[in-house]
């Protein structure tokens, strides 16, 4: 179990030094407030911190965002030093000398000082934008407009640890593709670059022609020889156009799975679980439908969906219900759809909300699970066909030389 060592103060303001056990940060602030101490440090011992193999990866995304990991990790942390009725300043000056990466000390300092200056924690966010997405802002305040800012700060931490985990096995399981990939191009590029150009002027001597697939790979080897600025000016023009064209890209492939058969339901169930997730936080918070339905509108994914809610947005603005436009739209998971209608017709919506939450989480779990097993045996399986093909083509060739020469 990891070791922490901490800071205090006691009841009579004196400064308490010690180490304590615990599974997690938030764990031993639970037990340092337990023991009648306000906590001022608290430091994990060597090692204890997170594996570089498990750190989450942000490669796209809002320029300057924090990752979802560390939006998880602040918002747990406040809540629990909030739950222990440590004022939110205290919270914050705490989450800043504990903060474990530069954008973060700097979020959570842009925190302190607007806080300080009297802003909300809502304002204070909004202020250090875009550290944090509008849709969390749009909880908090709801929640402290409320007065249950530590209950929702636990809650919206816990669907950010849920979307992050699913980030982070994704990424996890293309890391054994992307390794048997990169051997694939070594030996390639060691038959482009050296075995085709010895082997070619042998079948020319014996007055035979050299297989297809010995002159293709010389032919990319010499091109990639005598023609790598051309060739590193396309890829760089490709890699800053894609960049540059990202979100536009994503939506457009985003868009193609969803037709799919085999990737059609699994992402609507992943974003109608978005959906229903960023609406239940929101009325779970206090906040009221259409502001929930504008929130939800306003949290990204595909472009359909937010063309959905607008539509939501329009019609319960004129007296409708929520379920009269997601009824008819194939967007929405079935199952969800029926929890939703149901949770309106009992004015229970924010239950029913999270009670599809809770299922599609666990089917949308379960569904990558399943990619996950069988995206790696499917990788390796094309890579080493196709490797496979051009190492047999190339030992045929010499094989054949062999009988030439006898």
């Amino acid at each position: 179990m990891p070791q922490f060592a901490y800071t205090a103060l006691g009841a009579d303001g004196a400064a308490v030094q010690g180490s304590l056990s615990a599974d997690s940060e938030v764990l031993a602030l639970d037990l340092i407030a337990r023991r009648g101490l306000v906590p001022v440090t608290l430091s994990a011992a060597a090692g204890a911190g997170v594996p570089w193999w498990q750190r989450e990866i942000a490669l796209t995304g809002a320029a300057g965002r924090l990752p979802l990991a560390e939006q998880e990790r602040i918002l747990t942390v406040l809540s629990a030093l909030l739950t222990a009725r440590l004022p939110l300043l205290r919270a914050l000056v705490f989450c800043e000398g504990q903060a474990q990466g530069l954008r973060s000390r700097r979020a959570l300092a842009s925190l302190r000082s607007a806080v300080e200056n009297g802003a909300t924690l809502a304002a204070a966010m909004e202020q250090a934008a875009p550290a944090f997405p509008p849709s969390l802002i749009a909880v908090l305040a709801s929640g402290e407009a409320s007065n249950r800012l530590e209950q929702v700060m636990a809650q919206t931490a816990r669907a950010l640890a849920a979307e992050a985990a699913m980030t982070r096995a994704v990424k996890g399981a293309l890391i054994y593709p992307a390794i048997l990939l990169g051997m694939a191009v070594l030996v390639l590029a060691m038959i482009a670059f050296y075995l085709a150009p010895t082997l070619l002027p042998v079948f020319a001597s014996a007055g035979v022609e050299a297989p297809l697939t010995l002159r293709i790979m010389a032919g990319a080897g010499r091109g990639l020889v005598n023609g790598w600025p051309v060739v590193l000016a396309g890829l760089t023009a490709v890699g800053v156009g894609g960049f540059a064209l990202r979100r536009q890209l994503g939506a457009g492939l985003t868009a193609l799975l969803m037709r799919l058969p085999l990737t059609g339901p699994h992402l609507r169930r992943r974003e109608t679980w978005r959906l229903t997730q960023s609406l239940a936080l929101m009325l779970e918070s206090g906040a009221p439908l259409p502001r929930a339905v504008a929130m939800a509108r306003g949290a990204g994914g595909p472009a359909a969906y937010g063309a959905l809610m607008a539509q939501a947005e329009s019609v319960i603005a004129a007296g409708g219900t929520l379920s009269a436009t997601l009824d008819p739209s194939p967007l929405i998971d079935p199952m969800a759809m029926t929890l939703i209608r149901a949770g309106e017709e009992a004015d229970r919506l924010a239950e029913t909300l999270r009670t599809a939450t809770d299922m599609l989480g666990v089917q949308v779990a379960e569904g990558i699970a399943q990619a996950i097993r069988l995206l790696t045996p499917v990788l390796t399986l094309l890579i080493g066909l196709g490797v496979g093909a051009v190492i047999l083509a190339t030992i045929t060739a010499i094989l054949d030389l062999n009988d030439l020469a006898i």
